[in-house]
């Protein structure tokens, strides 16, 4: 007999798990006449309300039949109503592409997924699988199942041998004396079907070389025998009880099931795989001896209450036709892409066509974040979402380990009110720093052009101060030629107008900026005091200048030594002269710190009150020329008078010019 376990099917009736759809999930309330799957979706006719429709596990009117809505349905035809003909007998079914069966009875629809179990048996079973058993002529190897105390062996599908046993049946196994089978009435062999071969003490299980028996453990060739005597027996070792939280384990290869309060779970060393629970079929589970077994891709079950079978190894089938519903503020929206500006809450549903008996898990994160598990047809409520950037990343599987299944991804923004977003604070302080500095900027230009103007008052002020030393310093002049020409000298008067000549194109050439080499200044002061000489008659001039200082190298304002050496003559050296003594004038030039310091020293009477009060006419215009250099140059231009000596006669003066030695650099 070919297909052993397709033979069960028959010889056993098969009790089927199904999902009942009844009145509450929306069964019509007229009597279901007919039933069609057109275009992925199963239609119901029904006996004067129209069509109906399934979706999502729930029954509707159908609104592409509305016209239908008072009418009898008796059939369909290429999708379309037919509304005459003879009425369908219970039970009505048809089944989709992917092997889903519906049924339609009186008040409900019944649907069976193809991976839901069949319960061929309901008597407590086991099943002993020995597939490298070399026993000829069953090389390919032999399977027991066992339902209640009927044992059926199977080689390469089919079905050779039902055993009846009398009592209760404990164990099979391949030991060194054969295949043996152990009941309640003795121990059998194998040899083209089961031969007593022992009948005594009974033996609950075998343990490898040992055996179990109710007076304990003992050699399974001693019992055999028969050649054994009390102290053969040893207590037995406590059974290994199986891992938390599972009544029984079973293994397949490097595959493990694990039986629980909960169903069956099956995992590998990387973890759990995909679960068997009641809405596949399995009932309950209690404590008690469970196995498995797989043959030609089917998973058989054996359990305290009956023997299951599943399709494609009793994996779960995989799912398909995800769908979404999205949230804000509670309010459905189209997409995560029609978010308003700073939800309080967004979310998400997922709604999953069920192919499957399975639970459908749920899993989603963000940004490649942790997983978050959550529940199909159940709305996910994120609070108050952070102003970013997100992906969400959702999977649906009917495995744990989510190795087969559903996946979506979707991008979309939560934006910030515009007062929580960086750019406009960016552009609020940038148009505020760009009208600081363009105030800044217009400050700054009008402090430039103030200062510019006043620089031009400075550089007129000084030029007019310079054209009223000229003049000052002319007067004197022409008053000596005339001197000269009223006592008669002639000769005196024309070598007085060449030195005169001279001096003057020296100040002409001065005259035309603000800064003057310090040797041409000097040359301009030997001038002076040559035609000095000439008019008041003879006197000493020193020069001493640092062996360190280039003349060359520094710059003065033209025509402010020249007053201060032309008081020292008139003031000073002129009295001395009178009363027939030497006169000396030294003109000494440091330089110290950053400043050339110009002194004209002289040996005279020292300078009257009133010139150091008030001051003369030249001496005050330095002092105003000196102010207006410092004010434009932002540098100290400073001028000194000081006695050269104490508690003497002559006394003398000293008048020192203090000026920065880069000036005019």
């Amino acid at each position: 007999m070919k297909g052993f376990f397709f033979s069960i099917g028959v010889l056993f009736a098969a009790s089927l798990q199904a999902q009942i759809i009844q009145r509450s999930q929306g069964f019509p309330a007229d009597p279901v006449t007919a039933l069609s799957w057109c275009e992925d979706t199963l239609y119901i006719g029904t006996q004067g309300s129209g069509v109906f429709v399934l979706v999502e596990q729930r029954i509707s009117p159908s609104r592409r039949f509305n016209e239908f809505s008072r009418s009898v349905v008796y059939d369909f035809e290429n999708c379309e109503p037919v509304t005459s003909g003879t009425l369908q007998a219970y039970p009505i079914s048809v089944t989709s592409p992917d092997g889903t069966t519906y049924t339609a009875e009186d008040g409900f629809l019944r649907i069976q997924f193809t991976d839901e179990g069949t319960r061929i048996d309901e008597r407590p079973s086991g099943i002993w699988h020995f597939p490298d058993l070399q026993m000829a002529p069953y090389d390919t190897g032999l399977t027991f199942i066992r339902n209640g105390s009927e044992l059926s062996a199977y080689a390469q599908n089919d079905l050779i041998d039902v055993f009846v046993a009398k009592g209760l049946i404990f164990d099979v196994a391949s030991t060194p004396f054969g295949l043996l089978l152990s009941t309640e009435a003795g121990l059998y062999r194998w040899e083209k079907g089961w031969q007593l071969r022992y009948e005594g003490l009974p033996i609950f299980a075998f343990d490898g070389p040992n055996v179990r028996t109710p007076l304990g453990v003992i050699a399974l060739e001693k019992l055999l025998d028969s050649n054994w005597a009390m102290d053969d027996f040893s207590t037995p070792p406590d059974r290994t009880p199986a891992p938390e939280p599972y009544f029984d384990v079973d293994t397949i290869g490097n595959t493990y099931y694990g039986f629980g309060p909960n169903g069956l779970e099956v995992f590998d060393s990387t973890g759990a795989l995909y679960s068997i629970t009641s809405a596949r079929g399995l009932p309950a589970m209690g404590p008690g001896s469970y196995d498995v077994a797989l043959n030609n891709g089917n998973l058989f079950v054996a359990t305290p209450k009956g023997l299951w079978t599943f399709l494609n190894e009793g994996k779960p089938n995989d799912l398909r036709d995800i769908g979404m519903l999205f949230w804000q503020n509670g309010l459905r929206i189209d997409s995560f892409e029609d978010l308003e500006i700073a939800p309080t809450t967004i979310g998400f549903t997922v709604l999953q066509r069920k192919v499957s008996a399975s639970e459908v898990y749920g899993r989603y994160r963000l940004n490649a974040g942790a997983w978050e598990s959550f529940s199909i047809g159940e709305r996910v409520i994120m609070e108050r979402p952070a102003p970013l950037n997100y992906t969400l990343e959702i999977q649906t599987s009917t495995r744990l380990d989510f190795a087969q299944g559903m996946n979506a991804e979707y991008a979309f923004t939560v934006r910030a009110p515009w007062y929580k977003r960086i750019w406009p604070w960016v552009a609020i302080v940038l148009g505020a720093a760009s009208i600081l500095v363009l105030r800044q900027r217009k400050t700054k230009n009008r402090l430039e052009e103030r200062l510019q103007l006043q620089e031009r008052l400075a550089d007129a002020e000084l030029a007019s101060k310079r054209l009223q030393m000229n003049p000052h310093f002319l007067f004197n002049a022409l008053d000596a030629i005339s001197n000269f020409i009223f006592k008669n000298e002639p000769k005196d008067a024309v070598k007085y107008m060449g030195k005169l000549a001279k001096m003057m194109r020296l100040t002409l050439d001065s005259s035309r900026s603000e800064a003057m080499v310090l040797a041409d200044e000097m040359e301009l002061i030997n001038q002076y005091l040559d035609l000095c000489k000439l008019r008041y008659g003879n006197f000493e001039v020193q020069w001493k200048v640092d062996e360190e200082l280039d003349t060359f190298d520094h710059y003065v304002p033209p025509m402010l030594l020249q007053p201060i050496v032309e008081n020292a003559v008139q003031h000073a050296l002129r009295p001395v002269m009178a009363m027939e003594q030497e006169a000396v004038l030294v003109i000494r030039i440091t330089l110290n710190e950053n400043k050339l310091c110009i002194s004209v020293e002289d040996n005279g009477p020292g300078m009257p009150t009133e010139l150091t009060s008030s001051g003369s006419h030249g001496l005050s215009i330095i002092r105003e020329r000196l102010d207006l250099l410092s004010r434009k140059h932002g540098q100290t231009f400073e001028k000194r008078i000081e006695p050269r000596a104490e508690n003497t006669l002559s006394t003398g003066t000293c008048v020192s010019l203090i000026l920065p030695s880069d000036f005019g650099h």
